[in-house]
């Protein structure tokens, strides 16, 4: 598992350096980033997702529990971001990233390597049954968003038309997986093999991607925007998990676990919006970056809180 674990850190780093590095050497231009983003989102996520829940027990309540209680918690997160942007006088298309970055969390890179530091592979086991519900509203929720503040226009540097419809492609290879493992259609070994080539594969294609979005310029331009979102992140969203813990009866490791994704900062996913659907690139660009660097002294002071609540 350690193993695991460092292959992912590396994967993770690794592929979205090598797309910044890309990127700065002119290799790869955001309009081929944008097709590259398109075409994955195309084609193997749906076969991705269809295979992993296909796989996934869904005919008893309990593995819905904890992907129930982590999309209650994100969508919680819409309405002080939806209220700050309307305060702010934030324009459309930094409006849709601003909800974006609220609503995802860097759930698997960062909260489940943490959570299996402190408590091994059972703790990485229920951040991955938590973060189930992550694809699924990334793909109807967030591209949802993203097209209406986006307003779904072609973008001139891709050439490409870019509206809420390519969401329905992962979204039906998801629906199609759960048909299957509800109905207990048995899933050949070899495409267990299929997935495991597919996803390292894909998702190392798509950080590269994501990698030409990152900018490490000083987001002091940003500086408000970015207090607001580390204030949801890591105030307002552990004061939901606390709640909802509690009206759940949620205790032991699970519990701990929830509050631990609960201050965790802007996800990666945010930043292919932009690259699809026309939003504020530097403002998510700004939003991840401050919030992530927050993030690391945060947890230091937060952890051990969180194992006494």
């Amino acid at each position: 598992m350690i193993v695991r674990v460092v292959l992912g850190l590396g994967l993770f780093l690794g592929s979205m350096g090598l797309g910044w590095w890309l990127h700065r050497q002119g290799v790869i231009s955001e309009s081929l980033a944008a097709k590259i983003v398109h075409a994955i989102v195309l084609i193997p996520s749906p076969i991705v997702l269809c295979l992993s829940f296909w796989k996934m027990q869904l005919r008893t309540a309990e593995p819905w529990l904890l992907p129930l209680l982590g999309t209650l918690i994100s969508t919680a997160t819409l309405l002080p971001a939806w209220w700050y942007a309307r305060r702010a006088r934030l324009p459309d298309s930094q409006t849709g990233i601003f909800l974006t970055c609220a609503f995802f969390s860097n759930l698997g890179y960062l909260g489940a390597f943490v959570a299996f530091a402190l408590a091994g592979e059972a703790g990485y086991a229920l951040c991955m049954l938590y973060l189930v519900f992550f694809n699924p509203c990334f793909y109807t929720l967030g591209f949802g968003i993203a097209s209406y503040y986006g307003r779904g226009s072609r973008r001139p540097d891709t050439g490409m038309e870019v509206n809420g419809g390519l969401r329905l492609y992962p979204f039906v290879g998801m629906l199609v997986g759960v048909a299957l493992s509800l109905f207990s259609v048995h899933r050949p070994l070899v495409l267990e093999r299929v997935n495991s080539v597919l996803i390292p594969l894909t998702t190392a294609v798509y950080l590269v991607a994501v990698g030409t979005q990152v900018t490490l310029a000083s987001p002091r331009r940003w500086i408000r925007p970015c207090l607001a979102m580390c204030g949801i992140k890591f105030l307002y969203t552990p004061v939901v998990a606390w709640l909802l813990l509690n009206l759940f009866h949620v205790t032991g490791l699970p519990r701990f676990i929830v509050l631990l994704e609960s201050v965790t900062p802007v996800a990666v996913s945010p930043l292919v919006l932009p690259m699809l659907f026309g939003l504020d690139r530097k403002l998510a660009n700004a939003l991840w970056v401050t919030t992530t660097a927050a993030s690391i002294p945060w947890l230091a002071l937060a952890i051990p809180l969180l194992q006494r609540l």
